[in-house]
């Protein structure tokens, strides 16, 4: 069989709810890229072409379609691809480190706005 992935894809086990089309039920991933996965849904009939919603706990729904079905293990491509949060949250991405920036306005106590406010408040007009 020949390989038409287009991203690598990341090894799983997530359990969720799934819903195909409408109904919800316990259901698997087992691998999962950016642009789609593979699903065990044990309990649903599962159709080429079908819609598929899934609900992973602590992150936004995410929608797709169904493009092969062997017994009750689908492919789901996708509409959207995973944002990065949620690509951070099931393993694909690395978080990036934040950079926290100095405070422009804030000065030492040495001088600058800081004091010169101290001293207005407090009635000093040097």
């Amino acid at each position: 069989m020949e390989e038409r992935r287009s991203a690598q894809r990341a090894t799983i086990e997530l359990s969720l709810t799934c819903r195909m089309p409408a109904r919800p039920q316990p259901a698997t991933i087992r691998d999962i890229s950016h642009h789609g996965c593979r699903i065990d849904v044990p309990g649903a009939p599962i159709e080429v072409g079908g819609t598929a919603l899934l609900e992973v706990p602590g992150l936004a729904k995410v929608a797709g379609q169904v493009v092969w079905v062997h017994g009750r293990t689908a492919g789901v491509r996708f509409e959207r691809a995973l944002g990065s949060s949620a690509a951070v949250a099931l393993g694909l991405e690395q978080a990036k480190p934040v950079e926290i920036m100095p405070d422009p306005v804030a000065r030492d106590a040495s001088g600058g706005i800081l004091r010169h406010w101290f001293r207005r408040l407090a009635g000093v007009f040097s």
